[in-house]
């Protein structure tokens, strides 16, 4: 057997010391101890590895299978300057944030094809993953106002500690107020831009677009079912399209940004801070 022979050279001052761990264990241990103390400099700082997997709240589903790990990167010089050009589009700085910043859902790629499939509250994760990879954990907010005592502070927050909503894929029902129940669905990236396609339309009709995506069927009393459409939504009564779209709000899976809240030290109270996507990418 050919006889084993460790180089000990790490920083020592001696260097190429050779001992047969073999033919001498109390030597080879003895050699590992003089290294040690022996050692002119800190062993080098191994940095740790950029947190760059998120689990999306819902996922994208593939061949009857959920995928939920998707992979995000570090933003670039080269990626400032392509975001800059859209800036004074927030649609399409949003979309090319994410294209960006996005790598990959489960093992598939993640295209401009695939991320509008996502639903809003993944893609709301994939956006505070990349603002934290891209820049840390941390946002300051300066000029804060506290409701309980009247004083403005500056504070950061986590977001890391964002709460996240889960919610299995499927459809909510909502019952409506003269019988009968709204069957809709969680909106998409898709759903998002067909909304914010009109630059100019109302908030009311952003809303009936939305809605007339996203309602599947109204049931009535007696179970009679109607496909959804921009007709039905347009015959809806407006307190049952503010209902349907309050619980498609309040249940939406995805970081809960607009309960965020922070503790004003000074007086102990907890102020709501509200936070939306445009707040998250303040920095790009």
């Amino acid at each position: 057997m050919t006889d084993m022979h460790y180089d000990w050279t790490f920083d020592s001052p001696d260097g190429g010391r050779q001992v047969d761990v073999l033919a001498d264990t109390q030597g080879a241990t003895a050699a590992i101890h003089s290294l040690l103390s022996d050692s002119t400099e800190d062993p080098p700082a191994i940095p740790e590895p950029a947190d760059c997997l998120v689990t999306l709240p819902v996922g994208l589903v593939r061949d009857d299978v959920i995928l939920t790990e998707a992979e995000v990167r570090e933003l670039t010089g080269s990626d400032e300057e392509a975001l800059a050009r859209v800036r004074a589009n927030p649609l399409r700085l949003l979309e090319t944030l994410l294209e960006l910043g996005t790598v990959r859902i489960g093992d598939v790629p993640a295209t401009s094809d695939v991320l509008p499939q996502l639903l809003l509250g993944d893609r709301d994760a994939l956006v505070i993953a990349i603002r934290r990879v891209t820049f840390g954990d941390e946002m300051e907010f300066d000029e804060i106002n506290c409701p309980n005592c009247g004083e403005y502070f500056s504070a950061t927050i986590s977001l890391g500690a964002i709460q996240s909503q889960t919610a299995p894929i499927g459809r909510l029902t909502v019952p409506l107020r003269k019988g009968g129940c709204a069957i809709v669905r969680y909106p998409t990236g898709a759903d998002q831009a067909a909304m914010l396609a009109n630059a100019k339309a109302t908030n009311a009709e952003h809303n009936s677009t939305l809605l007339s995506r996203c309602l599947v069927e109204i049931r009535d009393a007696e179970g009679k079912v109607t496909p959804g459409g921009a007709d039905v939504v347009a015959s809806l009564g407006m307190g049952d399209i503010r209902t349907i779209l309050k619980q498609l709000a309040a249940t939406q899976p995805g970081p809960r940004l607009l309960e965020t809240t922070i503790e004003h030290e000074e007086c102990g109270g907890e102020v709501p801070l509200p936070l939306s996507v445009a707040d998250i990418f303040r920095d790009f």
